[in-house]
């Protein structure tokens, strides 16, 4: 059951990254050459391709080459299918920071004490 969904695993793995997600979001703004990815995020070159070669595995983003130049773009039909499956589990799908569950502070001793 666990390999037929080796793909999807792939997909939230690539989005549990917070530099993955700052990456989609600049991505997001529209196609980006690489020289403008690396000014934005302030990531050096080595590091900033093995983050783009994770979303490019997992069909987030695609690219395109201009003379020497890669231009990154998000996969809409990669970003469609992983809408889907995280509607998948549950509805519909908030997204950005704000749209965060607010948290609670942990319990403690003390405030379970104090409830009582």
């Amino acid at each position: 059951v666990a390999a037929a969904f080796e793909a999807e695993a792939e997909v939230l793995r690539a989005l549990g990254h917070p530099t993955r997600l700052a990456l989609l979001a600049l991505i997001a703004a529209g196609e980006q050459p690489v020289g403008a990815i690396e000014a934005a995020s302030g990531i050096s070159q080595p590091g900033l391709s093995q983050q783009l070669a994770v979303l490019r595995k997992a069909g987030l983003v695609a690219t395109r080459r201009a003379a020497k130049q890669i231009y990154y773009r998000i996969d809409p039909a990669g970003m469609a299918a992983t809408i889907s499956l995280l509607q998948s589990f549950g509805g519909g799908v908030a997204a950005g920071p704000a749209a965060k569950a607010p948290r609670r502070p942990a319990a403690s001793a003390a405030m379970f004490a104090k409830i009582l």
